[in-house]
């Protein structure tokens, strides 16, 4: 099994967009400027199958990580497992080794410094963030997840791979 990981991170600030409008006419996107709430989640995509998941932390940090982990590990039960992920410190360190030598057939690559696109996840979280919060206002953080997470429920294996370019 060949996954690929990354953390993200939604604000509850509306990421303004291109938008078709009245010649004349000011598009209007509400917002209240909450900078300071932010949705962090950890995400995986299986680029030959399609699949992908997420899993929701406080904070993208080495839990946050070893969480999602956790949940890869028990998802893909009985299967060798090598995941992709970039070189944040929370994906290093002696925490993550203990993991490691506890669960053998999990195998941590990473991916070379400054390059982002080698990572299919990032085009997840990019469709995503244009997909879900582009002009769209949330008036909390409860709506944004829920709107986050029903988006990536509706994803088709298809559209994963279409996104991968596999297909």
């Amino acid at each position: 099994m060949m996954l690929f990981s990354d953390e993200s991170g939604f604000c509850l600030h509306p990421k303004l967009g291109r938008v078709w409008s009245k010649k004349g006419e000011q598009p209007y996107v509400m917002t209240r400027s909450q900078h300071n709430k932010r949705l962090n989640i950890f995400g995986w995509v299986d680029p030959v199958k399609g699949k992908h998941g997420m899993l929701k932390q406080d904070k993208g940090n080495t839990d946050g990580f070893l969480a999602m982990l956790n949940k890869i590990l028990h998802r893909y039960k009985g299967m060798v497992i090598d995941i992709f992920v970039d070189q944040a410190r929370w994906h290093k360190g002696q925490r993550v080794t203990e993991f490691l030598v506890q669960h053998s057939r999990l195998i941590i690559n990473y991916i070379p410094k400054y390059h982002p696109e080698l990572n299919f996840q990032e085009i997840i979280w990019r469709t995503m963030r244009y997909e879900e919060t582009t002009n769209t206002y949330y008036e909390s953080l409860d709506e944004l997840t829920m709107s986050v997470f029903c988006r990536s429920q509706c994803w088709k294996p298809k559209k994963i791979l279409s996104l991968c370019h596999l297909i």
